[in-house]
């Protein structure tokens, strides 16, 4: 079976190695434990929690349903306020025009948000492979990319990390922007 992606190993076999990982599954339970803590506490605030979540999962459906409209519409509100909007059929595609129109500027570092289809399409390799740095804004994503890692969750790509390790990602790291 292959990898799922950017070279990584199948799910079954990753998750068979992952969950032998006693560090792993102990920052894990702690991380989840946190993060389910206080969304009860969010949720208990709110009467209409079921039918608000109700509301957001029926307007999701329906415009993935007619996202080639919504797509459309969004193409078309950021060329009436003086934007381009470039499409790309496949990740390598969207890569080179990233790379192209950083290339065109003559900057050889970009400054990136946090974004999982960016993740997916290798963008921060592919820049690098034409001499351009990429670096990180949202913080944890900052984390794995110190790191050398991958994120491990959508919303929260360092929830696999605990604060000592995060703490030694830095202090290895940090020091070593901007010198030669």
């Amino acid at each position: 079976m292959s990898g799922t992606y950017l070279g990584m190993p199948a799910f079954p076999r990753a998750a068979a190695e992952a969950t032998q990982d006693d560090r792993l599954r102990a920052n894990l339970t702690r991380a989840t434990g946190t993060i389910r803590a206080k969304r009860a506490q969010a949720v208990a605030e709110l009467d209409d929690w079921a039918e608000l979540r109700a509301a957001g999962a029926a307007i999701k459906d329906r415009t993935l349903r007619h996202l080639d409209h919504y797509l459309e519409l969004l193409e078309t509100a950021v060329t009436r306020a003086g934007g381009v909007v470039h499409w790309a059929p496949d990740a390598a595609e969207a890569n080179r025009i990233v790379a192209e129109l950083v290339k065109a500027t003559g900057e050889t570092e970009v400054v990136k948000v946090k974004s999982m289809a960016t993740q997916e399409t290798g963008l921060n390799e592919a820049l690098a492979a034409e001499g351009i740095t990429a670096y990180e804004t949202d913080l944890a994503e900052l984390i794995v990319q110190l790191g050398d890692d991958r994120p491990s969750h959508i919303l929260v790509p360092a929830i696999h990390k605990n604060r000592a390790e995060i703490r030694d990602i830095f202090r290895e790291t940090m020091g070593r922007w901007g010198r030669p």
